[in-house]
């Protein structure tokens, strides 16, 4: 009959262990905790198990020291135990070194999150500086529209004694005087020669103009009263000067390059609208609808917004 292990309770080989103390039969190594070779060189008479070792109503035998072969089996005993708690003690050095992983990158998450917090902090200075500065842009640009305006209407003061005239051809050695008597005559206006200051043409940008005539009266009333008349009558050009031109003479305000632009600008705009009566008067332009309604005032192109 085949033995078994008395610790692991498995058939027995041929060749095995047996205790000298109670006869344990053992498998070599792990069972009796001794190799076969060293098996060989030991006294068999009085080889003990482990477990018979340990039995404490076991008396010992002798105080015979423990041989080295014993005692490096017992150490790979204690190794193969020792084991799992070696891979515990990487586990902690692993640990460790994921704690300072983790330490330095909360060390750079809060040296980002202090960064973060002075970028918002220069964007919210810089922020305020950039009201400031619009709210400068503003009322500078607020102050030089102011003044744009003053001069504009200083260039307008200027003229306000002075009559536009187009449509009035240029003859050779004309009297320019002769011919605003002959003007006066036809819209029914009363005329002395003392009453006009200056008398000139000016030079036009298109070829197919005539040029045009500026004449600056004495007083601010009786070039009003010029304007007033200048309804009463259509006036050929040939009729005033003794020309061939048969091309109709306006008289109209002298106006600033802005303020001919801008009016220009204002009839372009408003006619699609319905204002059929666009006109600059005291230094602003006046848009009607019908001759009853009220004027819409224009001094700039931000006013077209009030013709609606």
């Amino acid at each position: 009959m085949p033995y078994v292990c008395t610790v692991c309770n498995d058939g027995l080989p041929y060749d095995f262990v047996t205790c000298a103390s109670k006869g344990c039969k053992l498998h070599f190594g792990p069972c009796s905790g001794i190799q076969e070779a060293s098996w060989r060189k030991t006294d068999k008479t009085k080889w003990k198990c482990l477990a018979c070792r340990k039995d404490k109503q076991t008396p010992p035998e002798d105080n015979k020291p423990v041989s080295g072969d014993e005692l490096r089996e017992f150490m790979n005993l204690i190794n193969q135990k020792l084991k799992p708690i070696e891979q515990i003690s990487e586990m902690n050095d692993t640990i460790k070194e994921l704690k300072k992983s983790v330490d330095f990158m909360s060390e750079q998450y809060d040296g980002v999150v202090t960064r973060l917090e002075e970028l918002e902090e220069q964007k919210n200075v810089q922020k305020t500086q950039l009201q400031n500065l619009q709210s400068m842009v503003e009322e500078r640009d607020t102050l030089i529209s102011n003044l744009q305006e003053r001069i504009r209407e200083n260039e307008q003061y200027a003229r306000n004694r002075n009559i536009e005239i187009s449509g009035l051809e240029e003859v050779k050695g004309e009297d320019l005087k002769e011919i605003m008597k002959n003007i006066a005559q036809k819209i029914k206006v009363d005329y002395n020669e003392d009453d006009i200051d200056v008398i000139h043409r000016i030079p036009t940008k298109r070829s197919n103009e005539h040029p045009k005539v500026i004449a600056q009266f004495t007083t601010r009333r009786t070039r009003n009263q010029w304007l007033k008349c200048k309804k009463n009558a259509l006036v050929a050009s040939s009729e005033v000067t003794g020309g061939q031109a048969f091309s109709t003479v306006y008289l109209n305000t002298h106006l600033t390059p802005e303020w001919k632009h801008l009016l220009w600008a204002a009839k372009q705009y408003g006619r699609p609208k319905g204002y059929k009566i666009i006109w600059f008067q005291d230094n602003k332009i006046n848009a009607k609808k019908d001759v009853t309604d009220r004027p819409v005032f224009i001094k700039s192109e931000k006013d077209f917004e009030k013709m609606k």
